[in-house]
């Protein structure tokens, strides 16, 4: 990919990016300063530098709200910079870190705040940001929160406040391949297994009801929901957000940016091993074993998984709705104000929280 080409990717992703909490006039700083593609990833480091050092500011003067909205903005900011690096494993994984130890400081912090996590799996342990509503009585529904393949927990901080101003309370994690996990394990297709490791340390919080999980996803995301859902019996209902049927059934026509980024994702070695690796990710054959609800969001302007993959899903899912809002973009990003609302709502309605 060209630096125009890589330059009118990264701008085009403003909306999925302010919807994430980034500042608009900190996005401006940074496009107006760019002279070559690698001025994003330095100019977002920056940014979250002098966010972080205002929270540190905010925190030793006793202003905590203050200082854990910096601390979030400086994590946002640092995982902005580095979504997207698929060329340097080294120099993500630094900035990742940056990202990981901002958002730690935020947690306290953070209204309601966030619990750090450790879920173990096979032969590792991943993290996940537990948080729960505001006053009432537990125990509370719980919403998982599961990312794109580029994406991390932390990029999930708005939208878990959707979920819990309706009384639910939200884990966000990164699994298999996501965020710093990618170097312990790759992403990989059965999903279902690390999410039923999540599910197994939340059904032991006494502040979560075991009987009332719902899962949510983003584009890849998107997939592993139905998928999980085909497969554990403990999640009660699920949506799909800009989620694909079968990732190599329109591997063929995607983009060489989408194409990057799942081929860094699998840990493959050339465009071929990833195409191949592709196969695992599908909901052929699954798809009918959803015995939840399944809410289908999708747009029919969505420049990175066709609509025709929610239709599919939606058709051989047993209990789907399908959703599907015009000139939106990959999983509506330029619309939250409409879609957030309508996710959350359905999934407090099937899970009976306690919205007030």
């Amino acid at each position: 990919m060209t630096d125009d080409q890589t330059r009118e990717h990264l701008i085009g992703r403003l909306p999925r990016l302010i919807g994430s909490g980034v500042d608009y006039n900190d996005a401006m700083q940074v496009i107006s300063g760019m002279q070559e593609v690698a001025d994003w990833s330095r100019g977002w480091e920056a940014v979250g530098a002098r966010h972080e050092a205002r929270g540190d500011e905010a925190l030793k003067a006793g202003k905590t709200v203050t200082a854990g909205e910096a601390f979030f903005r400086a994590a946002i900011s640092f995982h902005t910079g580095q979504s997207g690096n698929v060329e340097d494993p080294d120099e993500k994984f630094r900035v990742q870190t940056l990202q990981r130890e901002a958002y730690l400081k935020a947690m306290p912090h953070l209204r309601p705040p966030t619990e750090r996590i450790e879920i173990p799996f096979e032969d590792i342990v991943f993290p996940g940001n537990l948080r729960l509503p505001d006053g009432g009585d537990g125990p509370y529904p719980c919403v998982l929160l599961n990312a794109g393949a580029d994406s991390t927990k932390e990029e999930f901080f708005t939208l878990e406040n959707e979920f819990l101003k309706r009384g639910m309370a939200t884990c966000a994690y990164d699994g298999p391949g996501q965020g710093m996990t990618w170097r312990d394990m790759k992403l990989r297709g059965d999903f279902e297994a690390p999410v039923g490791a999540v599910l197994d340390v939340l059904a032991e919080r006494p502040e979560i009801d075991a009987d009332r999980f719902g899962i949510w996803g983003r584009s890849m995301g998107g997939y592993a929901a139905p998928r999980v859902s085909a497969h554990d019996r403990r999640i009660q209902a699920a949506i799909a957000l800009g989620g694909y049927f079968d990732l190599q059934g329109f591997w063929d026509i995607s983009s060489d940016v989408l194409l990057d980024i799942l081929q860094f994702a699998f840990g493959a070695d050339s465009r071929a091993a990833a195409r191949e690796k592709a196969g695992d990710f599908s909901l052929v054959g699954i798809a009918a074993n959803i015995a939840c609800p399944l809410l289908v969001v999708h747009s029919d302007g969505d420049e990175i998984c066709p609509l025709a993959e929610a239709e599919r899903m939606a058709r051989e899912a047993p209990h789907a709705e399908l959703v599907v809002f015009e000139a939106g973009n990959h999983c509506c990003d330029n619309m939250p104000a409409l879609v957030r609302p309508l996710m959350a709502d359905w999934m407090a309605e099937r899970l009976g929280a306690a919205t007030g």
